[in-house]
């Protein structure tokens, strides 16, 4: 990929279907003026079983052909048998869509334990081989890496020779539970997730996009651990911003994500104010500051060469992130040169910023880059 070889920063967007059709609306008009931020692409959620199958093939035909970026297509196990995935791969080449992101998928609603589905898949890595075993390379394959361990294998730490002082024997990415009991990976289990990611990754996935994370050191850690094993594609970090402290701790903890104690304490003290509209304000400025310095740090280490933002189908927050960033308020003015696919290894031509050619931020304008830009009136009406 020229970008990355260039060493030039990038950015991306991840939206999920409403539920209503005003919603649906809404979403559409956001998701037009979002594209003229310049993201590399777009991507869009896929319910359990294909539950918004339609709607999200829609609304990647409207990024891909309308919004003329590129569209990034969710794609998961759960309840698929084989002609589910085969309808909705022929849906993307129908649109020319040509981007997937290869996931297991969570639990329909209401369940706790994923199950496969009788003459389905069982996991992301069959997802990526069937995709590469029936339509060659003409997909960019993407797969899902867990800096801190998947959910599934993130387990109370019951070891009574575990020393919590010391961290030994060694679990990964370690948190203290609201009960006082401790929550990690186990060494055995976190070489079989490790393991797992490099199937992932030599199956065909092109490119590794992260779940959320909030601790640099753990994520640094992960990634050095992942190229020592000869995982060599591109690891894009998955970014979630601070929208609400109320809900903060329902996302974090169905993720088990590990959460710095400094930020906690930030969080619990909004939770406090309830639906105090200034304070909700006033958290949402400290989030932005928050996450734009950790994206900062993020691409001013090189370790990698975009952020990923999960928006919640919100415009406003990952606006002013950008800005603090350094990324322009609209892509170039000039000719664009889209390419089809977002494969590192694609053979197809790219020469340049996939959806507009001006220059990006470099590690050097980062580091010099301070101040957060002002949120203009439209784009406030549109996040009403």
């Amino acid at each position: 990929n020229d970008r990355i070889k260039r060493k030039e920063h990038f950015f991306s967007f991840e939206y999920f279907p409403p539920k209503t059709e005003q919603g649906v609306k809404n979403l559409d008009k956001r998701m037009t003026d979002m594209a003229r931020r310049g993201p590399v692409w777009m991507d869009m959620t896929w319910g359990a079983g294909g539950r918004t199958s339609d709607l999200t093939l829609t609304l990647c035909d409207k990024i891909q052909n309308e919004k003329k970026v590129d569209a990034l297509m969710h794609l998961t196990c759960t309840n698929m048998e084989k002609k589910k995935i085969d309808d909705a791969l022929a849906g993307c080449k129908k649109v020319g869509v040509r981007n997937i992101l290869a996931l297991r998928g969570d639990p329909p609603q209401g369940e706790e334990a994923w199950t496969a589905t009788e003459g389905g898949f069982t996991c992301a890595l069959d997802l990526v081989t069937y995709i590469r075993k029936t339509h060659g390379d003409h997909f960019c394959v993407s797969c899902a890496g867990y800096p801190e361990g998947h959910p599934n294998v993130r387990k109370v730490i019951t070891d009574k020779n575990w020393d919590p002082e010391k961290n030994e024997p060694k679990y990964w990415a370690v948190r203290k539970l609201p009960d006082g009991k401790y929550e990690g990976v186990s060494p055995e289990d976190w070489k079989t997730e490790q393991n797992y990611l490099k199937k992932k990754v030599d199956a065909g996935s092109d490119f590794i996009v992260t779940q959320l994370f909030y601790d640099l050191d753990i994520f640094y850690e992960w990634v050095k651990q992942c190229r020592a094993m000869g995982i060599t594609v591109p690891i894009l970090p998955g970014i979630m911003p601070f929208f609400k402290a109320a809900s903060f701790g329902r996302m974090t903890g169905f993720c088990k994500t590990v959460v710095p104690q400094d930020v906690l304490d930030v969080v619990k003290k909004y939770q406090e104010f309830g639906a105090d509209k200034a304070k909700a304000k006033e958290f949402q400025e400290w989030g932005v500051k928050y996450i734009s310095e950790m994206c900062k740090k993020l691409l001013a280490s090189g370790t990698v060469p975009s952020v990923h933002l999960y928006t919640l189908n919100n415009q406003l927050v990952p606006y002013k992130i950008l800005d603090a960033l350094g990324f322009p308020k609209e892509k170039a003015q000039v000719p664009i040169d889209r390419t089809i696919s977002l494969s590192v290894n694609s053979k197809r031509t790219d020469k340049g910023w996939r959806s507009g050619l001006q220059s990006n931020p470099s590690t050097e304008e980062l580091k010099a880059n301070g101040n957060l830009a002002p949120v203009t009136e439209a784009e406030k009406k549109l996040e009403a």
